[in-house]
């Protein structure tokens, strides 16, 4: 009888250490966050049209289900020429200090948020994909939602994607990304 009674605790112990456990894992931040457009799909196709071989404006971005506690977003859309060395990426757009009230950026936009600079023309500005080379490019758009808007220390002209996400890391309360493809013709 008292290994039955030993077993029966073990069970009980662990038991409640799920428990415990489970209720911890959910007052964790849920990924909620759910970025996408009314243009292209996530893992679709990207429009020529916001390509170097057409208009080249920058894309309708939207998003939906922001974590509680949201005080601001930002956007990077950005390429790796090179998947197996992600330590280098084009840069097509930085975009941050958009308020909390905001959820969607229009083609085109410019009045909302502050530009980063991209890595192709260095301006503080959407630029469009160019990628040279055959074949179909994967193209990345993640909006971070933020718990207080960035604070940014350094001239306009040199805040690129990295200094952006330098500023922003401690207040990231989640994320959302549109991964899409485009070849030139």
């Amino acid at each position: 009888m008292p290994r039955v009674n030993s077993i029966f605790y073990f069970f009980i112990i662990l038991l409640f250490g799920c428990s415990k456990s489970g209720s911890t894992s959910s007052s964790m931040v849920s990924h909620s966050l759910d970025a996408f457009s009314s243009t292209f799909t996530n893992g679709g196709l990207y429009p020529k049209k916001y390509t170097c071989d057409s208009l080249g404006i920058s894309p309708t971005i939207s998003w939906k289900n922001a974590p509680l506690g949201t005080n601001g977003y930002a956007i990077a859309m950005y390429h790796y020429p090179n998947p197996s060395d992600l330590s280098v990426k084009h840069v097509y757009l930085v975009l941050y200090n958009i308020p909390s009230t905001t959820n969607k950026i229009e083609e085109a936009q410019q009045s909302i948020g502050n530009f980063g600079i991209n890595t192709v023309n260095s301006k503080n500005e959407y630029t469009p994909p160019c990628s040279q080379g055959p074949g179909p490019k994967q193209y990345i758009i993640t909006v971070y939602a933020l718990s207080k808007q960035p604070i940014i220390s350094v001239a306009p002209s040199s805040i690129t994607m990295d200094v952006m996400l330098n500023a922003i890391s401690n207040t990231i309360l989640d994320t959302s990304s549109i991964f899409v493809t485009y070849s030139r013709p």
